[in-house]
């Protein structure tokens, strides 16, 4: 496992450091810029503007300065935001995004698996057949779709949940859910396939055959190498919760790093938005590493 571990962060270093180059150089070269506005300003005030930021230096010292700056955990300071820096903003934000991703993560893992294992349990039932068609409907349906239809049927016309801003428990009801829904249905697909493959082996045949309940069976026998397919998946599935979150977060109005990276965006706020996509890739290499993990625990042929 240790070398499993040592293998993927020698990966994820260059990894990182790519990302964090090709986003600096990208946000660089689009059309545009953060002092850019409806109302022009006079030359010598943007030509003061450039110059306190450092955005008037050549292109290979603003990105060094930037890593330097990075190396020590500054992110720079937001050119929107005047009175915080983008580490406040980043502070302010990322409780609410891994609230929401975690949450929707959890409840995803939980029907999914649930869902997986009834199917298998009752294979080629009506039941079996239900649940996969349901579950096959859930993953082709994105975030912006189950996000307003929720707020409308159980928020507006229900009354029964707050449809925006960010409070208690209730709040985080409908955002969660409709994060969860497309991941679960994924989940409870690739459990209902693996266990189909797994109930099939030879060891579980035998344990079938000793006269073993079929609960145990199934459980004890058949989940844990059913489970290598979605430990694949639920790595770029959290990534992808977290990321996907920016729409959600938008929907329901959650001051999540969502709200600031769209507003960085739409404002050419540099450091903001390089600092929302790096953290963001960070994030995403960290929960592949750790779907990684998982799976050579699931499968030690692939610790190597």
């Amino acid at each position: 496992m240790g070398a499993l571990l040592l293998r993927r962060l020698l990966t994820a270093i260059p990894t990182l450091a790519i990302v964090i180059i090709l986003s600096f150089l990208l946000m660089r070269v689009a059309p545009g810029g953060p002092f850019d506005g409806e109302r022009a300003l006079d030359p010598a005030t943007r030509a003061a503007l450039m110059q306190a930021y450092g955005l008037d230096r050549p292109l290979s010292e603003q990105i060094g300065r930037y890593l330097w700056r990075l190396a020590q955990g500054d992110f720079g300071p937001s050119l929107v935001y005047r009175d915080f820096t983008v580490t406040d903003l980043v502070r302010q934000g990322l409780p609410v995004s891994l609230t929401l991703g975690g949450l929707a993560l959890l409840l995803a893992a939980v029907l999914g698996i649930g869902a997986g294992l009834y199917a298998a349990a009752r294979a080629g039932s009506l039941a079996d057949r239900a649940l996969m068609t349901t579950a096959t409907v859930l993953t082709v349906l994105p975030t912006f779709v189950t996000g307003p239809a929720l707020a409308l049927l159980f928020g507006l016309r229900a009354g029964w949940l707050p449809v925006s801003g960010w409070g208690g428990p209730a709040h985080l009801v409908l955002p969660v859910v409709a994060l969860a829904l497309p991941v679960a249905g994924a989940v409870g697909k690739l459990t209902r396939a693996g266990l189909a493959t797994a109930l099939s082996q030879d060891h579980v045949r035998t344990a079938r055959a000793m006269g073993l309940a079929p609960v145990r069976v199934l459980l004890t026998h058949a989940l844990r190498p059913a489970l290598v397919p979605v430990a694949s998946y639920l790595g770029p599935a959290a990534a992808g919760l977290l990321t996907g979150a920016v729409v959600i977060e938008t929907v329901f109005a959650l001051p999540g790093l969502g709200r600031y990276f769209v507003q960085g965006a739409l404002n050419r706020d540099y450091p903001l938005v390089l600092g929302v996509v790096i953290l963001y890739a960070g994030l995403i290499i960290l929960f592949n590493l750790i779907a990684d993990l998982l799976y050579g625990w699931l499968d030690p042929r692939t610790r190597g």
